[in-house]
């Protein structure tokens, strides 16, 4: 059976702005990215996230101090998300799971509709959020 490997997990508020994206890490402060795209700021906040965790002290109290410790409930514009990182840091191998509520279906078909117009993965500029 081949070995696991560590992984961390950090909540991320992603907003979606009139001139893009930007993503935050809630128990990181000081350390967000922002883009166009939300698949160039997820790339930049995994290369932020990276930096940042690769300045840390090597103990792992030090690591889990700004690990996952509760995700708020998405809104207008914000949804969260979870961002899955090994334990090397390489922003190449990190992941981003999508957060809804457990609830009826139809609701969950609600948020995900939701949250699929809020994430545009072109390389379009966004239209304004009157059309």
């Amino acid at each position: 059976m081949a070995k696991k490997e560590r992984r961390y997990f950090f909540v991320a508020k992603n907003v979606k702005t009139d001139n893009g994206y930007t993503i935050e890490f809630l128990n990181i402060p000081h350390v967000s990215a922002s883009g166009v795209t939300y698949a160039e700021t997820v790339y930049y906040s995994y290369r932020a996230l990276s930096d940042f965790l690769s300045q840390l002290p090597g103990d792992e109290a030090a690591l889990t101090a700004y690990t996952l410790s509760g995700i708020p409930e998405n809104t207008e514009n914000t949804f969260y998300s979870i961002v899955s990182v090994p334990g090397d840091f390489n922003p190449h191998k990190m992941t981003t799971t999508f957060t809804i509520a457990q609830t009826l279906p139809d609701e969950i078909r609600n948020q995900a509709a939701k949250l699929s117009h809020l994430v545009e993965y072109d390389d379009k500029p966004l239209a304004s959020n009157h059309a």
